[in-house]
C-alpha cells in the first residue's frame, strides 16, 4: 500500500514537539527545506542500534583549536572525521531542516562546508552560494539563525578541471574555530581574517578581530587565491594556495609584514586541492595532484621537505591524466588522514583501479619501506574503478573509504538531471595490520551510494553518512541519514531526510553535535536528526 512518508514524518515530528514542550518554534518550522514530491519509499528502515563503543581515536588536542571534534570540518587536526562522543542510535528519530533564511540573496543553493560548535554548543557554519558566502550562528536545537555575516569572496566562473565545477566562494570553507570561539578563515581569496562572537545573548553578532593578514601582493589575483589556513601546535598559520603547490608559514609572534612570511614550493606543476593534516611534533602532511609530502619547519620557521612519495597517477585517457568521474581534481581527491597514534598517514591515489595508500609518517632509511600498503578499493562488480573526493575516516588502525565514482553536480549550469543516474555505491573498511607490515580489507558495503563525508562515533560504534535512493514511481531522489555498523559495515538504520536535489549534500560533512544530534549540510540548507527517546 502506497505511503506518504513525508506526512508520516511530519506527524511524528508534531507529536514529539508537543512531548518536548514545544521546543521547536513555529518560525523554525516555517523555514523547512521543501520536498520535491512525496515518495513511496519507507520513512524508516532498520531498527535502533545498540552502542558498541570502539577505542578512542587517539587524536591529540591542539591547544589553539576548539575542543575535538568541534574545530574543523574534518573534526580535528588529524582530519580523522571521527568523534569520541555519542551520536544518535535511531530511536524514533525526527528530522528538522532549515533553508537558512536571511543568510543568502542570490540562490537557493546554500551548502555549508565547514560546521563547528562554539563553547556554548551553538553551530557555526561557513556557507556558500553563487558568488556569495556567509558565516552563520545557529541554535543547535531549533535551527534558528541567531546571527550571520556576509564574507568577501572571490567571484567569477566556477572552478574546475574537467571534474566538478564549484564557485570560488566555496573555498572560504577551509578555516577553523580556535579555543576562544574565533573563526580563522580566508576572505576574498587573499586575506586571512579572524571573526569573533560579540553582542548580547539575545542579539549575538560576528565582528572582525584585528586587521588580519593580507597576502594579496604575493598572488596573481587573476590566476591564484589562498585556499585555506590551519594552525599548528606552536600557534603558527600554515597557508596554502589553490593553483600551485606553494605553502606559506606565518608566525604571528614574529610577523611584521609580508617579508616575514616563509614559503616552500613543492613539485613543479603540482597543485594542492584539499586540506592539510598536522601532528603535535610539528609535521604537516600535504597531498598534491602528484605526490604525498611530509613537511616540517625549523627554528627559523622555514618549511622543508622531510620526505616525498609520488603515488600512482595512471588514470588517463590517451595517455593524458584526467579527472576521475566523481572527483573535483586530478590526482588524489583526499585530504591526508593521520591515524595509528600518529604512526601512519593515508590517502587514496589516482591509479586506474583506485587504491588506498598508507604511509609511515617517520622517514624510513630504505625508501621502499615508506609505504605500508597499497590496496585496491571498490573493485567489486558495480563499483566502477573507484573515486574519492571525501576525506578518509581514520581511527587507530582502521580506515573507512567512500566511493564517489560517477557522482557529478553541474554547478555551472545548475543542471541536476544527472542525479537520476545513480553514482557508484561503496563504503569499505581497511585495517592496518597490527605489525604495521601491510593492510587487510575488513568489509565492503555495496549498497550505500551517498557522498556526504562520513563520521564515526567511537561511543556508539556507528558510521554516519547520507544515502540516496531513486524512487522510480515518483521520479525523484529520496535522501536518508544512514548509520552503518563499524564492525561489519552493515546498514543498521536509515531515516528519510527529504526528496529532491535540495537535499543532496555534494560531499559536505555529516556532523555529530554535543547534543547527540546529527547535522547534514545539503544544497538547500541544513538538516538535523535527533532521537526522541
Amino acid at each position: 500500500m502506497k505511503s506518504d512518508a513525508r506526512k508520516r514524518s511530519m506527524s511524528v515530528a508534531l507529536v514529539v514537539t508537543v512531548a518536548l514542550a514545544l521546543v521547536i518554534p513555529v518560525a523554525a518550522q516555517a523555514q523547512e527545506i521543501p520536498w520535491a514530491s512525496q515518495t513511496s519509499l519507507p520513512d524508516y528502515i532498520g531498527a535502533p542500534a545498540k552502542s558498541h563503543p570502539t577505542a578512542n581515536n587517539g587524536v591529540p588536542q591542539n591547544p589553539f583549536l576548539a575542543p575535538n571534534p568541534f574545530s574543523t570540518g574534518h573534526k580535528d587536526i588529524w582530519m580523522s572525521d571521527t568523534a569520541n562522543i555519542a551520536g544518535p542510535l535511531g530511536r524514533n528519530p525526527v528530522i528538522l531542516s532549515t533553508t537558512l533564511p536571511t543568510t543568502h540573496d542570490r540562490s537557493w543553493l546554500t551548502p555549508c562546508g565547514n560546521v563547528v560548535f562554539d563553547s556554548q554548543g551553538r553551530l557555526i557554519l561557513t556557507c556558500f552560494g553563487e558568488d556569495e558566502a556567509s558565516l552563520v550562528l545557529m541554535d543547535p536545537d531549533t535551527l534558528e539563525v541567531l546571527a550571520h555575516k556576509d564574507l568577501d569572496v572571490v567571484t567569477g566562473p566556477p572552478v574546475g578541471e574537467g571534474g566538478q565545477d564549484f564557485p570560488p566562494s566555496m573555498w572560504a570553507i577551509y578555516g577553523y574555530l580556535d579555543n576562544l570561539d574565533q573563526m580563522h578563515m580566508v576572505a576574498k581569496g587573499r586575506k586571512i581574517i579572524t571573526l569573533g562572537e560579540a553582542g548580547s545573548a539575545s542579539s549575538p553578532e560576528f565582528v572582525e578581530v584585528g586587521e588580519g593578514y593580507d597576502l594579496g601582493e604575493l598572488l596573481d589575483e587573476t590566476q591564484d587565491s589562498v585556499r585555506g589556513v590551519i594552525v599548528d601546535f606552536q600557534g603558527r598559520y600554515w597557508i596554502w594556495v589553490a593553483r600551485t603547490a606553494t605553502i606559506y608559514l606565518l608566525n604571528p609572534a614574529t610577523y611584521h609584514g609580508i617579508e616575514d612570511l616563509k614559503l616552500i614550493d613543492l613539485g613543479e606543476g603540482e597543485f594542492i586541492r584539499n586540506g592539510l593534516a598536522l601532528t603535535r611534533e610539528g609535521a604537516v602532511y600535504i597531498v598534491t595532484t602528484k605526490a604525498m609530502y611530509r613537511v616540517e619547519a625549523g627554528a627559523d620557521d622555514q618549511p622543508y621537505i622531510v620526505w616525498a612519495e609520488a603515488y600512482d597517477n595512471s588514470y588517463a585517457d590517451n595517455h593524458e591524466i584526467k579527472v576521475r568521474p566523481g572527483q573535483t581534481e586530478q590526482g588524489s581527491g583526499t585530504t591526508p588522514t593521520i591515524l595509528g597514534e600518529g604512526k601512519y598517514v593515508a590517502i587514496t591515489d589516482n591509479a586506474e583501479q583506485m587504491n588506498v595508500v598508507v604511509y609511515r609518517t617517520e622517514l624510513q632509511k630504505d625508501p621502499n619501506d615508506q609505504v605500508v600498503c597499497k590496496l585496491p578499493v571498490f573493485d567489486f562488480p558495480g563499483g566502477g574503478r573507484g573515486a574519492n573526493w571525501n576525506s578518509l575516516v581514520g581511527s587507530r588502525n582502521s580506515i573507512i573509504i567512500q566511493n564517489t565514482s560517477d557522482y557529478h553536480w553541474d554547478w555551472a549550469n545548475y543542471d541536476d538531471a544527472h542525479l537520476e543516474v545513480p553514482s557508484k555505491p561503496g563504503i569499505e573498511r581497511v585495517d592496518i595490520d597490527p605489525n604495521g607490515m601491510g593492510c587487510t580489507k575488513v568489509w565492503v558495503n555495496t549498497q550505500v551510494a551517498g557522498v556526504m563525508t562520513l563520521e564515526l562515533s567511537t561511543r556508539t560504534g556507528l558510521i554516519y553518512t547520507q544515502d540516496r535512493k531513486w524512487d522510480a514511481e515518483n521520479n525523484v531522489n529520496a535522501y536518508y541519514f544512514v548509520a552503518l555498523d563499524f564492525r561489519t559495515g552493515e546498514v543498521v538504520w536509515e531515516k528519510l531526510m527529504g526528496t529532491g536535489d535540495t537535499f543532496d549534500s555534494i560531499g559536505m560533512p555529516v556532523i555529530i553535535g554535543p547534543n547527540k544530534a546529527l547535522y547534514g549540510p545539503v544544497q538547500g540548507g541544513l538538516t538535523m536528526l535527533i532521537d526522541t527517546y
